[in-house]
């Protein structure tokens, strides 16, 4: 059952790696060494995992989207630029009003992007699909930054690493199948 869940996740992904659109998050840096793109399909991926062994009702076409689009603000926070100052907080923002401007939303959507950052947005989220990016999004986010300190290499291979590559190995089998 286990395996099942997780090459279900990771198919479920699938449709999405090569949208050249959410591709531009490749060019921005999230925590440590992980892109913005990677930390996207991280969040995706464990909010996939954990409504199904949580056995959480809950619409997973939207779970999947707001969870790819949740930092979807295409700049580098990292610069010094005075427009990203408080950034935890205006992020949301700025990733809703580029989601809008690029995909089609749903509300639901709309509530995962806009709440992922609470406590930080002050308004919880009113959705199980907001709940449930919002705390794959903080686990994910502690991991990529606990784990960039070199003692903690193998929790970032189990963490991260791992479930990547099992994305990106199964994308590569199944675009082999149209070749």
């Amino acid at each position: 059952m286990k395996k099942e869940i997780h090459a279900e996740a990771s198919s479920r992904l699938i449709f999405y790696l090569g949208d050249e659109r959410l591709l531009q998050m490749k060019q921005f840096i999230q925590h440590g060494d992980v892109s913005t793109y990677d930390h996207c399909l991280l969040v995706a991926y464990y909010s996939f995992l954990w409504m199904r062994k949580l056995h959480i009702r809950c619409s997973e076409d939207e779970l999947i989207r707001g969870a790819l689009l949740h930092d979807y603000y295409l700049y580098d926070w990292h610069e010094k630029e005075k427009w990203h100052r408080m950034h935890g907080f205006r992020h949301p923002g700025f990733a809703l009003s580029n989601a809008q401007r690029d995909f089609e939303l749903s509300e639901k959507e709309k509530e995962i992007i806009r709440k992922h950052m609470w406590p930080l947005t002050i308004i919880p989220p009113t959705c199980r699909e907001a709940w449930i990016v919002n705390s794959a999004d903080t686990f994910i986010s502690l991991m990529e930054t606990i784990a960039s300190r070199k003692r903690f290499g193998k929790m970032k291979e189990y963490w991260v690493h791992r479930p990547l590559r099992a994305m990106y190995d199964q994308s590569a089998k199944e675009l082999d199948q149209f070749v």
